[in-house]
């Protein structure tokens, strides 16, 4: 008889379940095992903060890199204000913890001496890789240079990386660069107080977050105390992307998410919740019991400035847009949840939460800044408030029109209905965690059920020689196919190749059009002087007679001239940069789909088999086979442009130039858009070297990775027979202990 436990008693439960199994290691796959005790692990950690007397509201803030996420909280906590400290790059990113109090204080936390070894271990292996390309390439070059060149002979290959290993390396870069003594603070904090105010603490950080920060690289997260009445009852967690490629901040993001009641979900709303968010939404956070999900479309004036000339006015506009962008969201979504509901026998709890959160909130943190500055703005937003301006004629964007647009009101009013819930969430937060965790370990336990029940049948076939002749034909059949599991791969080789180069290309002739400067001619009044003598005499006076004075007189002429607007080429390189930025996340998107390309090595792989073989075992190919394409991962392009456009501005104080200033405004033009295709070629030439080195990477591991599996379950076989009746006693045993624990969870 099961015996059931309590919601109370599922905590002790899942805390020593891992111990439970670990008695039975030699015939549970230990990986399963660990998977258990870190899920244990983890769940301790989340239960401690969750039952914390008096603990604040934890709200998380996630998102990929790039998404607006420091400028979102600006503006929904601190009035637009700066404080959150912005990364230059995701390599210097941190994670950051944001409270209150009446003395500003802050705290960091340096990476671990473990955790920086593996940054200095990552980096040493790619410092040594590019030496010794360089050493190739220059006696590539040298041969080349005095004609002795064998035939055949290819310039070496250009060395792959993966994301971690060039953060890694770009972090010890910055840490040569910074001269400071490293061993000082790993392991260590470093506390900041007697602070004066916000603003002061904010500028002490400066070395520790700023992009040039002397500790920057070593920086794992930080904390804020701040004096903002905004965050009395609030803890907020900034988090540094949940595409981190460091790995250890990645983790840490992961602990701080398990703790967090509330979670506000960026997304930019011109792609809004595409793949990749919901493939990082769904690692970052499966199971953690977050029931209050808010979702928001980031860098809504972007959107607008991209779909603007579709509608006739701005009235038309605003309503239509935010329509079609909710459309598209509502579409990605239930795409999502319809192919999760399909991989997995049903809706997971995440889908079903996030279809709740439905419809976003579409935000500008651009445009709030804009209606609170007024007349204050920098060069920058100056300059978007003019292209916002020049959208529809007749049209200006006011501070009232502008507040609007930012669309903060309805994120006010949402984090206030949270903040006035806050009670029952914190009531309800161990329960919402204990329901999650639970559900993560049935999933757990049937992948262990799946796993024994397999290796019970393979004992209860008992033929080990039979097994060891199917394995030796089934990785005979493999070897053999190798070449349609080549062609898979094969096809995505040219697929990364012919996007990136076809995007590059279509690239370069968009640029031509946008090293072209007009110029246009005007009509203006121009003032002119003229003179003339006259008498300067009086008739009383003799000794004036005979002399004359100038007298100057105004005039004015229409004269025509030639001029170049600088703002249309400024507008152009933004308007191209935009371009080239879409350009570049549609070729990365479409040159590997990822979930296709598993589909289409897995049937490669159950094509060399006849499954229809009454004496063929399925499962024996099928388990290894997933498991093993499961692994497969695959990067996209990241690229930043904006700081060029500050190149242009930085030339000309005025709007408009004329005679030779006209030139010299084509030959500027002309140079910044060489700058950026000469970083776009760079970045997309370094992307699709990582992504093709990432493919030969994987399928030069993929079949041994295959065959070993196979290899595996002989293994287990030999041992099993060695005492066969004691070996079913144990799967009995174990599969028994997986129902019961299975059968008391769902129930709890």
């Amino acid at each position: 008889m099961v015996d059931f436990i309590s919601a109370s008693g599922c905590e002790d439960f899942i805390c020593n379940v891992s111990v439970k199994y670990s008695k039975h290691l030699d015939s549970i796959n230990a990986n399963l095992i660990d998977e258990l005790s870190n899920l244990a692990d983890v769940f301790k950690n989340d239960a401690i903060h969750a039952e914390e007397e008096n603990r604040l509201l934890r709200i998380g803030i996630v998102g990929q890199i790039k998404r607006g996420k420091s400028s979102f909280l600006n503006s929904l906590l601190f009035d637009g204000e700066d404080i959150l400290p912005k990364a230059a790059t995701p390599m210097t990113a941190a994670l950051t913890k944001i409270s209150y109090s009446e003395n500003p204080r802050a705290s960091v936390e340096f990476y671990t001496r473990k955790e920086w070894d593996k940054v200095l271990e990552q980096a040493k292996q790619v410092a040594e890789v590019n030496a010794v390309y360089q050493g190739e390439l220059v006696e590539y070059q040298n041969s080349q240079n005095t004609g002795v060149r064998g035939k055949g002979v290819r310039p070496p290959r250009p060395p792959k990386h993966s994301d971690e290993a060039t953060s890694c390396f770009e972090l010890y870069q910055m840490m040569q660069r910074s001269n400071i003594c490293v061993e000082e603070y790993l392991d260590q904090t470093h506390v900041i107080d007697n602070v004066s105010s916000n603003e002061r603490l904010v500028a002490d950080l400066e070395p520790y977050v700023g992009a040039n920060g002397a500790f920057t690289p070593i920086v794992k997260s930080t904390s804020l105390e701040l004096c903002l009445e905004g965050l009395k009852d609030i803890e907020v967690v900034d988090t540094p992307g949940m595409n981190d490629p460091i790995i250890s901040r990645g983790r840490r993001t992961q602990e701080f998410l398990g703790q967090c009641d509330v979670i506000f979900l960026l997304s930019y709303c011109g792609q809004f919740l595409d793949m990749h968010d919901m493939a990082l939404l769904a690692q970052n956070i499966p199971n953690k019991g977050i029931e209050e999900i808010v979702l928001i479309g980031s860098l809504f004036d972007s959107a607008l400035m991209d779909e603007y000339q579709n509608y006739a006015s701005i009235q038309e506009a605003l309503p239509a847009l935010t329509r079609k962008l909710n459309d598209a969201a509502t579409g990605n979504v239930e795409s999502v949840c319809r192919q999760d509901a399909q991989n997995n026998g049903g809706q997971s709890h995440l889908m079903r939460t996030l279809q709740n959160a439905l419809p976003p909130i579409f935000v500008s943190a651009r445009c709030y800044d804009l209606a609170r500055k007024a007349n204050q703005l920098n060069e920058e937003e100056s300059h978007t408030l003019n292209r916002l301006n020049t959208m529809y004629e007749g049209f200006t964007f006011t501070p009232d029109i502008l507040h609007a647009l930012a669309n903060f009101k309805k994120v006010d009013a949402k984090l206030d209905a949270i903040r006035e819930n806050k009670v029952a969430i914190l009531e309800s937060r161990l329960d919402n965690l204990l329901a999650g965790v639970q559900r993560e370990l049935v999933q757990k336990l049937d992948a262990m059920r799946q796993d024994i029940s397999h290796k019970q049948r393979n004992l209860e076939r008992g033929d080990l020689v039979k097994m060891e002749a199917d394995r030796k034909a089934l990785t005979q059949k493999i070897e053999a196919g190798t070449a349609r599991i080549k062609m898979v791969f094969d096809k995505q080789h040219v697929q990364v190749e012919k996007f990136l180069n076809t995007a590059q290309m279509n690239i370069a002739q968009d640029a031509l059009a946008v090293k072209r400067v007009s110029s246009q001619s005007g009509a203006r009044e121009e003032a002119y002087t003229t003179s003339h003598q006259v008498s300067d005499s009086d008739w009383w006076n003799p000794f004036s007679w005979g002399s004359t004075r100038t007298v100057a007189s105004t005039h004015y002429r229409t004269v025509n001239y030639t001029y170049a607007n600088v703002q249309d080429a400024v507008l152009k390189l933004e308007e191209f940069v935009q371009h080239v930025s879409g350009t570049l996340y549609t070729a990365s998107q479409n040159a590997i789909n990822v979930n296709q390309f598993r589909e289409e090595i897995k049937q490669a792989v159950k094509g060399l088999f006849d499954f229809s073989d009454a004496d063929f075992d399925p499962e024996m190919i099928l388990l290894p086979l997933s498991n093993t394409v499961e692994r497969i991962t695959i990067s996209t392009i990241s690229l930043d442009l904006d700081h060029h456009i500050h190149l242009i501005r930085q030339q000309f104080s005025v709007n408009e130039v004329e005679g030779d200033e006209i030139e010299q405004l084509r030959v500027e033009q002309a140079r910044v858009v060489t700058l950026l295709l000469t970083d776009i070629k760079a970045e997309m030439d370094r992307c699709s070297t990582e992504m093709l080195g990432k493919l030969s990477h994987e399928e030069q591991k993929f079949i041994p990775d295959l065959t070993c599996g196979l290899h595996g379950n002989v293994e287990q076989l030999k041992r099993d027979l060695e005492d066969k009746e004691k070996a079913f006693g144990e799967y009995a045993k174990i599969l028994k202990i997986i129902e019961d624990d299975k059968q008391r969870l769902l129930i709890a």
